[in-house]
């Protein structure tokens, strides 16, 4: 990296209430401004909500498949282990488990492994969409989703956008959404050093949160279109674009490493 000056780097992923988060590296510049707070469900109200779904579904003989739609949604498991007892009953120690996106997959398939499961967990490459999904599922059990007699259970936040679930639902798949958790909006606050950067990052890890960061940033007195944008997705991506920001650096997941080692890269470019 550049020595006389750091690289700043703003994100604005979301955090877990009285979480933190952070990266150090060499000549880096971390500042945290989260855009939302994120907040578990009470965990008795969750058990009652799967009780009644499985009761509900337990007639029809259909086998629940788990999908993490985000880590977050797992990160909410992890602080639930008797939901997460209940969730892992009646699976046989390969359980069904499925992730939109590369991120969800390795924490789904982390957290399984903790609680002695040996999970298959699948996630498409690229994109997150119903037809990755689809894919995904065929390439992994063989049977088209649509004839497969199987409930899947879209493990979410309470705010998702029930784009997945429609998706799959219009193509006559059976679906039910799960919400672990809620996202509370806050606004982008920045905590600067008099130090002028040898550039600027911005970690945006949602497609909703694209315009509060770019309208936060420039309240603080910042350029988005002069910022690099660092995301992990394809619809982010796009976002930015409609967005008129253009410096956007797509990762395969947004995990202290990779973000870390981009900069890296990035501000070798720039020296």
């Amino acid at each position: 990296m550049n020595g006389a000056k750091p690289a700043l780097v703003i994100d604005t992923r979301p955090v877990w209430e009285s979480g933190t988060s952070g990266l150090q590296a060499p000549n880096l510049s971390y500042v945290a401004a989260p855009l939302q707070s994120l907040r578990r469900l009470p965990q008795d109200q969750l058990l009652k909500q799967w009780f009644d779904l499985r009761s509900a579904e337990a007639k029809d003989g259909a086998a629940v498949a788990l999908v993490a739609t985000s880590p977050a949604s797992v990160e909410a498991l992890q602080g639930m282990p008797a939901l997460w007892e209940e969730l892992a009953k009646g699976f046989s120690h390969k359980p069904a488990l499925f992730a939109v996106g590369s991120g969800s997959a390795n924490s789904l398939a982390a957290w399984a492994a903790s609680c002695g499961l040996d999970p298959v967990v699948v996630s498409p490459p690229k994109g997150s969409g119903v037809e990755a999904f689809l894919q995904i599922f065929q390439a992994n059990t063989g049977v088209p989703a649509q004839q497969a007699n199987r409930l899947f259970v879209l493990l979410e936040s309470t705010s998702n956008q029930p784009d997945l679930a429609l998706g799959l639902r219009e193509r006559g798949l059976r679906t039910a959404r799960f919400g672990l958790y809620e996202r509370i909006d806050l606004p982008l606050e920045l905590s600067l050093g008099t130090t002028e950067p040898s550039m600027a990052c911005v970690v945006v890890s949602s497609s909703a949160l694209v315009g509060p960061a770019i309208s936060g940033l420039q309240k603080n007195g910042f350029n988005p279109k002069e910022m690099l944008w660092l995301c992990h997705h394809l619809k982010i991506a796009q976002a930015l674009e409609k967005a008129s920001v253009h410096r956007i650096h797509q990762l395969a997941d947004l995990n202290p490493q990779t973000i870390i080692t981009k900069v890296i890269e990035l501000s070798r470019m720039n020296d």
